[in-house]
């Protein structure tokens, strides 16, 4: 008997559309895959025998990926087990990004409005789910950014239209609609307000408490986060990633230290660490309020990278950028020296690490506050003034422009400056940004005026850009006095 079984187990209509994996074809093979099973299915068994879910699943995926929604909205409501067909649907489109447009799936949403509302909210979900993704492929801009913003906008209002008719559904839209609202005001006000309808209706998940406080975070009301973390903290939300760092993010604003570090001892229960933008915020916090929390800072960037290769690649070069801005900003220039030689170190061989450094916001103020250890550091030389010259685009970044003509200066190497920018294209404004970034910085201020002014003539010259007058008139006064 057990033999005869164990025969019988790989005949089952999962096995015969995915075979021993059980995991339905990609779209391109979805659709033969779907046909030969229903065919299978008809000849062993009875018409009136409900299909199996997975092979229901594949048809309602076929028929959307052929665009006939009326055919879809048809196999999903004579299927019994509705539930396991649509999670079925969900998980395919999660694995397949970009294999059903948004308005394919919107579009179905209305569809499926005579199915069941919860069939309504989940082809929503499955939208938004992919509008996110679409929208974090590539950045766009100009006529495309319009319309994906339109596209964004469309999405909210079918999910409060359907959370407004069926308050059922608020749990289940929640984080949908966190999703696509934006950080103004009201769409801050109608994700507090479903949140708080989906508590009445004593659905609400714990586990979207981190997607609201993010919305309440970007509309700029640390303070309501904080207040709305005050009971949240009672729920599993406390060992939530998102929702402590959030967290952590607004007691880091209000400069409230002893609650910050409770909603990390909260993430250390869960072996977790918070978010890398929530570790920023605490160290540039906690980093400039006194010396002596410096070596706490220094131990807790340790904790959550415990390597040179953790800290200084990929997004984790933001926190040790806090931390080597936060060693200057108590007086520790040698320390943040040292970081930054071994952040080099690290990253030798690797120049995409060094450039992905040095674009980074704050990057052209370091190398600015320790240029008088660049004169002498060969690390930090290749780090700051190497890395920018190769980057090709530079002319884009007026910040570099102007860290390269002081650098160039001090370090006696404006020639080198003067024929990388000949090939850079700087427009007006960048460049107007650059000498206002170099005449301003440290070694401008300590170099004769005369030095300064023949630079910016040379580099007007170089670069076929004028020099605002005013600014050659004040170094000319500066250098006659």
């Amino acid at each position: 008997m057990r033999r005869f079984t164990a025969r019988l187990q790989p005949l089952t209509f999962e096995a015969l559309l995915c075979g021993a994996q059980t995991v339905l074809p990609p779209p391109m093979h979805l659709p033969a895959a779907c046909a030969r099973a229903k065919e299978e299915f008809a000849s062993q068994c009875s018409t009136s025998a409900p299909p199996p879910t997975m092979l229901t699943t594949a048809a309602v995926v076929t028929h959307l990926l052929q665009n006939n929604l009326r055919d879809a909205a048809a196999v999903l409501a004579s299927h019994p087990c509705r539930q396991q067909v649509l999670q079925g649907v969900r998980e395919y489109v999660a694995r397949h990004p970009g294999a059903l447009a948004v308005a394919t799936l919107t579009g179905m949403s209305e569809e499926v409005r005579c199915v069941g509302e919860d069939a309504v909210a989940a082809f929503l979900c499955v939208a938004v789910e992919q509008f996110v993704c679409d929208s974090s492929a590539a950045a766009v801009e100009g006529d495309e950014a319009a319309a994906r913003d339109a596209q964004r906008e469309n999405l909210r209002s079918l999910v409060l239209r359907h959370i407004r008719l069926h308050p059922a559904c608020a749990s289940a839209l929640l984080g949908s609609l966190c999703s696509v609202s934006r950080g103004c005001a009201g769409d801050r006000e109608d994700v507090i307000n479903v949140m708080q309808l989906a508590i009445r209706e004593r659905s609400i998940n714990p586990r979207d408490f981190g997607s609201v406080l993010d919305v309440v975070w970007k509309s700029g009301e640390p303070r309501r986060v904080a207040m709305m973390w005050g009971w949240m903290q009672h729920t599993s939300a406390c060992w939530d990633i998102r929702a402590a760092s959030v967290a952590i993010m607004a007691f880091s604003a209000l400069q409230q230290v002893d609650e910050a570090v409770a909603c990390m001892q909260k993430l250390a229960e869960a072996d977790c660490d918070p978010t890398i933008s929530a570790q920023v915020a605490f160290i540039r916090f906690i980093g400039p309020q006194a010396s002596a929390l410096l070596p706490y800072a220094a131990r807790l960037v340790l904790h959550w990278h415990p390597s040179d290769e953790r800290l200084w690649r990929g997004e984790a070069q933001a926190v040790g950028m806090e931390l080597v801005k936060a060693c200057g900003a108590c007086g520790e220039g040698k320390a943040a020296v040292e970081m930054l030689e071994r952040m080099v170190a690290t990253n030798a061989g690797m120049p995409a690490e060094l450039d992905a450094f040095m674009l980074r916001p704050g990057a052209a103020a370091v190398g600015e506050l320790y240029g008088a250890s660049v004169v002498t550091s060969k690390p930090l030389q290749d780090l700051f003034i190497e890395v920018p010259l190769r980057l090709p685009c530079l002319g884009e970044t007026p910040e570099l422009v102007g860290l390269l003509l002081s650098l160039g200066m001090a370090a006696d190497r404006l020639s080198e400056v003067y024929n990388a920018l000949e090939r850079v294209s700087l427009t007006p404004a960048n460049f107007h940004s650059a000498l206002d970034c170099f005449t301003k910085g440290r070694v401008a201020k300590t170099a004769s005026p005369a030095a300064v002014l023949a630079c910016v003539r040379e580099v007007s010259v170089r670069t076929g850009n004028a020099a605002p007058k005013e600014m050659e008139s004040w170094l000319q006064l500066a250098t006659e006095l």
